[in-house]
């Protein structure tokens, strides 16, 4: 009988196309040594230690808008919105003029809200063009650390931001929407300044010698903000492919790896990111969320990219323990007629991003860790 993989070894294996000894069950979020934000987690956490495989993330000083410029960048205050919140209202000093933000910060630990964003028209948006750039040195000694903290139990990718992502931190939906309509040659303007800082971001991570740590993988998250029905596949196709390409070609053809987390309807574009060059696509969300069941998906990806989640938080959190058990044996099941193990079973979200879990949502996780470790040795192959 074949020796059994070390967690690092499977996860690799499916990153580079090869058929592990098992297919690969992570929980989101999940990470060696972590605090946790309620007791009742805690089980769970030790639960997915020993049985899930892990992925870890390290990264290096990156800023888009100013680069090392940040520091002197922005002014802070706090006011009290009442006894319940808190609003931390930053100033954005540019050459062309303030911007201002406000964020509703809950002071019981409860999410937050994005009362008003820098960025409220063309005029602003020209602004943060006017900003003066300096990128950071990149440094691997995160990522090093993290190497060593994670050891054989999973790997670690090393995490940059996105150029959509970005220009939507400094928008928020409803305005993204007016400009890409209103003044669409600036929206592509301000992404492509992004991309190409993203660019040389990336290199100096290559050159800085990333890839003498072994095989190495880039994440990002955002492209989910870019996606029909959102908008067009036309605006798709200039802010997201055209932007991304050559920067996952640059990964690519230094060795490396890329991981893209894109939630929302995808099943249109599974085969363009796979055009793109990228490896695995999370999350991967069955409907109604997503719009693609897994036979449907796995069709899509046609064995040119690594499909990882199909396994919806909601579930997790409202319904029962034969739903889940269910629900994940059809997965497991079909992504191995599909693909011999060459998939990732995870979540669709975070594990631990609500501050008061249910029992049953705790029950639910455990669920999730036990009976997927098991199914993976169901279908090992």
């Amino acid at each position: 009988m074949a020796r059994e993989m070390t967690k690092k070894e499977r996860l690799w294996s499916v990153y580079k196309g090869e058929t592990p000894d098992r297919m690969p069950v992570k929980l989101w979020g999940l990470d060696k040594n972590q605090s946790m934000m309620h007791p009742a987690y805690k089980k769970v956490y030790d639960a997915a230690v020993e049985k899930t495989d892990i992925i870890g993330g390290a990264s290096s000083a990156f800023d888009i808008y100013s680069g090392s410029r940040y520091k002197n960048l922005y002014e802070s205050r706090t006011e009290p919105r009442g006894n319940d919140w808190t609003a931390h209202i930053n100033i954005m000093r540019t050459p062309e003029g303030d911007l201002r933000s406000v964020f509703l910060a809950n002071n019981h630990g409860h999410p937050g809200l994005m009362q008003e964003y820098f960025v409220k028209g063309e005029s602003d948006l020209k602004k943060i063009l006017s900003l003066e750039y300096e990128p950071f040195p990149v440094d691997l000694k995160n990522y090093e650390n993290s190497l060593g903290k994670m050891g054989g139990d999973g790997l670690v990718m090393f995490g940059v931001s996105h150029p959509a992502y970005m220009l939507y931190n400094l928008t928020g939906s409803e305005t993204l929407g007016y400009l890409l309509y209103d003044a669409p040659e600036l929206v592509r303007e301000v992404t492509s300044v992004f991309a190409e800082r993203l660019y040389n971001h990336v290199q100096a991570l290559i050159d800085s010698g990333i890839a003498d740590y072994g095989p190495f993988a880039v994440s990002y998250v955002g492209p989910e903000l870019l996606i029909p029905p959102l908008v067009s596949f036309d605006i798709f196709e200039k802010l997201v492919y055209d932007m991304d390409e050559p920067v996952i070609s640059l990964i690519k053809n230094a060795g490396g790896y890329v991981w893209v987390h894109c939630h929302g309807k995808v099943r249109k574009i599974i085969s363009r990111f796979a055009d793109m060059g990228v490896d695995v696509l999370n999350p991967i969300e069955p409907p109604p969320m997503g719009d693609c069941t897994i036979e449907q998906a796995l069709n899509e990806a046609d064995g040119r990219i690594i499909l990882e989640g199909n396994i919806e938080i909601n579930d997790l959190l409202n319904q029962d323990r034969d739903y889940i058990r269910e629900f994940l044996e059809n997965t497991m099941k079909k992504s191995y007629e599909y693909t011999g193990n060459r998939f990732i079973l995870c979540p669709s979200a975070g594990y631990m991003e609500y501050i008061e879990p249910s029992e049953k949502y705790i029950d639910n996780l455990l669920t999730y860790i036990d009976y997927g470790a098991e199914l993976s040795r169901k279908y090992a192959k």
